[in-house]
């Protein structure tokens, strides 16, 4: 198992300066965490309040509750990877499945190299250990900032995939009105021609 900060592994979180460049400004950063523990949830919450992060949160115990939540919208998701009946792998599944494509952040009191690894490669933002909370309002930064940049990008990719449609359309019309104006004119010669030999 891996303690401590997951070292030898993606980590977008490690190192990272709080900038708070992508946290809405006017209104409380929406949370959803997925944690069976009361003292944990509240430990992690008064980390993020602590950093000077201004959030309003939903905390899920269960599978059941964690899909009824992501019905509303979220900023990030937090959770926990041991919760009875259900694990942080199958709630990051979820959010995928959802189409959402949420900022996902694993939180856990002791982690698997295998399991952080498959985390990340299945879209995970970050990992992060519950003795190391530290991490987590840097980490949620981060990854808030990698999701606004990815939906910038994603959004300007559909705006130009949307252009060359256009632009494509145009041609095709142009092209086709040449080759109408070509054939008007062509019948127009021949029945000049036509006249002409009468």
């Amino acid at each position: 198992p891996i303690r401590g900060t997951g070292r030898g592994l993606p980590s977008p979180g490690l190192g990272h300066t709080p900038c708070m460049s992508a946290v809405p400004s006017r209104r409380p950063l929406r949370v959803l965490h997925l944690e069976d523990s009361d003292l944990d949830h509240e430990l992690a919450m008064a980390q993020l309040r602590r950093s000077g992060l201004d959030i309003t949160v939903e905390r899920a115990e269960d599978e059941r509750d964690f899909r009824e939540a992501l019905t509303r919208r979220w900023d990030i998701v937090l959770s926990d990877y041991n919760v009875p009946g259900f694990s942080g792998l199958r709630a990051l599944e979820i959010v995928r499945e959802s189409g959402t494509h949420l900022p996902f952040i694993l939180v856990s009191g002791e982690i698997g190299e295998d399991v952080a690894v498959s985390a990340m490669r299945n879209g995970a933002s970050d990992y992060l250990l519950k003795n190391n909370l530290s991490r987590l309002a840097p980490a949620v930064e981060h990854a808030i900032d990698a999701h606004v940049t990815l939906q910038a990008r994603l959004s300007a990719d559909r705006e130009l995939a949307a252009s060359r449609q256009r632009l494509s359309e145009l041609a095709q019309h142009l092209q086709t009105s040449v080759e109408m104006e070509r054939a008007a004119i062509a019948r127009e010669i021949h029945d000049d021609v036509g006249g002409s030999l009468s």
